[in-house]
């Protein structure tokens, strides 16, 4: 009982409900229209009948004269072949010729002009429309018709929308019910996914159904979210998994180098030493969790409200000249070829960190002599906007392992004897997302090519020009020594 009361409640029921009584709404308005309409033409053509037949009377009548008229009127009544009906009334009113019941029925009508048009009922079956016209002579010419077809044509076509309405009740009842019961059906798939997914399936996904509807596009939508959480929080584990094993190394270390220091109590110096190696494996752990809660404030997408038009040459020359002395004490060559005038909206200083952890991370990872490339190329043609890239001639990295490297912590195994904790790519990752930009690893034979392409939509304007290169550190390198696919507009 509890589960019918339960159904009877059900948005399904009250739905084909409405949607019934919509449709017996519609269906009545209709029959009630069209008897109207059909109602008002019978009447307009009995009306036409009627005058018209009065007009050629009256010919008649001006043509023979009264007594020859009143024969007339005696003659098409005793005939009975037209289905008209006639009368002719004396100056007091009463019968001088034609049917009883008619002068009887045009007595009722108020006086009127020259011509009369008046619709009179008798009884409950008697109803005429008449038409009445004054004669010379004073009489009074009186032409009817008699309007029960007209009740009959009514009753014909009530008692047709009365079926009609009875089948549109059951029909509406059916369509409603089946209706119905398809929508909820596709409500019940995302339910069923649902509770799948909150009993810990995360696997589960909404079926489309391939029709293109808004079911399947939602179906599409909450898929995409899915998938999205689901990304989230793989790359949480992973990020957990990560901390766990590349933080116990610089903590088991800080914690060895104190244990060994309390054990083997040393000179003054000795304590000052251990200490130093502790604050450095503290920076360093502070420097990677400082890189963790900078990655997740970027990927959180929270500085997109912060964005303003900012000038991607200056950020690239300002950078070239800031790292272009280190680099040139460092035995490394830096180029950088540079297009005039590109502005993009964004955020400046991630804009900059992004180009800055590139060229930190080709110098972390080349040897001495390798020549490191910075270009600002112009937007293409088609909707491709600006791009920077970032090359150099080093050993590069491996295929495989392109996609890899963009993961927090993760780091070739050449290079874990070099300081760092993995986090460099993975930022510059986040910040190319936060920016709707294309990231991609390529390799120019030999080293490397990072290319940070942005989306035409972030591009606000570009002046004409060749991209120009600014300069360059180290020996035996000018301008001119770029790659020429850089310096030219694509």
């Amino acid at each position: 009982m509890g589960r019918r009361f339960n159904i009877l409640r059900g948005s399904g029921v009250r739905f084909a409900l409405l949607h019934t009584v919509v449709f017996v709404i519609s269906v009545a308005a209709v029959g009630v229209t069209a008897e109207a309409l059909v109602t008002r033409a019978l009447k307009l053509q009995a009306g036409q009948r009627v005058e018209g037949e009065a007009a050629e009377l009256l010919d008649e009548f001006r043509q023979y004269g009264s007594d020859a008229f009143r024969k007339l009127i005696d003659a098409q009544t005793a005939s009975g072949e037209s289905r008209l009906h006639y009368a002719l009334l004396g100056r007091d009113g009463q019968r001088v010729a034609g049917e009883h019941l008619v002068a009887r029925a045009a007595a009722s009508v108020p006086a009127a002009g020259a011509s009369t048009l008046a619709e009179i009922r008798l009884t409950g079956s008697d109803r005429f429309l008449l038409n009445l016209r004054s004669l010379t002579d004073g009489t009074t010419l009186v032409v009817a018709d008699d309007l029960g077809s007209v009740d009959d044509v009514e009753d014909v076509v009530a008692n047709a929308f009365t079926i009609v309405l009875g089948i549109s009740v059951l029909l509406g009842l059916v369509a409603g019910f089946l209706l119905t019961k398809g929508v909820l059906w596709r409500v019940e798939a995302v339910t069923r996914t649902a509770e799948a997914i909150i009993a810990g399936d995360m696997t589960r996904r909404i079926e489309p159904t391939g029709a293109g509807d808004e079911f399947d596009r939602l179906a599409t939508s909450l898929n995409a979210m899915l998938d999205r959480i689901m990304q989230l929080m793989d790359s949480l584990q992973q990020v957990s998994n990560d901390i766990a094993h590349d933080l116990r190394t610089p903590l088991s270390r800080l914690r060895q180098n104190l244990e060994r220091t309390r054990i083997h109590p040393a000179t003054t110096q000795d304590y000052a030493v251990a200490v130093e190696r502790a604050i450095d494996e503290a920076d360093g752990l502070l420097a990677t969790f400082s890189a963790l809660l900078r990655i997740s404030q970027v990927e959180a997408g929270n500085q997109r409200v912060t964005f303003r038009p900012v000038d991607l040459t200056e950020v690239v020359t300002t950078l070239f000249e800031a790292y272009a002395p280190d680099v040139e004490e460092g035995g490394r060559i830096l180029t950088c070829a540079v297009a005039p005038g590109i502005v993009i909206d964004g955020d400046r200083e991630l804009l900059a960190q992004l180009l800055a952890n590139l060229i930190e991370n080709a110098l972390a990872h080349t040897p001495l002599g390798t020549e490191i490339r910075v270009s600002l190329l112009r937007p293409g043609r088609a909707e491709r906007g600006p791009a920077i890239e970032v090359a150099d001639d080093g050993p590069g990295i491996p295929a495989a392992e392109r996609d890899k490297v963009l993961r927090r912590f993760y780091r070739l195994e050449r290079s874990r004897t070099t300081p760092g904790n993995g986090l460099g790519l993975s930022l510059v990752a986040a910040i190319a997302k936060l920016h709707g930009a294309a990231l991609r690893l390529s390799d120019p034979e030999p080293g490397l090519r990072v290319t940070i392409a942005f989306p035409w939509r972030l591009h606000v304007e570009a002046t004409t020009g060749q991209t120009a290169p600014l300069g360059s550190s180290g020996t035996s390198v000018s301008g001119s020594s770029l790659d020429p696919a850089m310096m030219h507009h694509t």
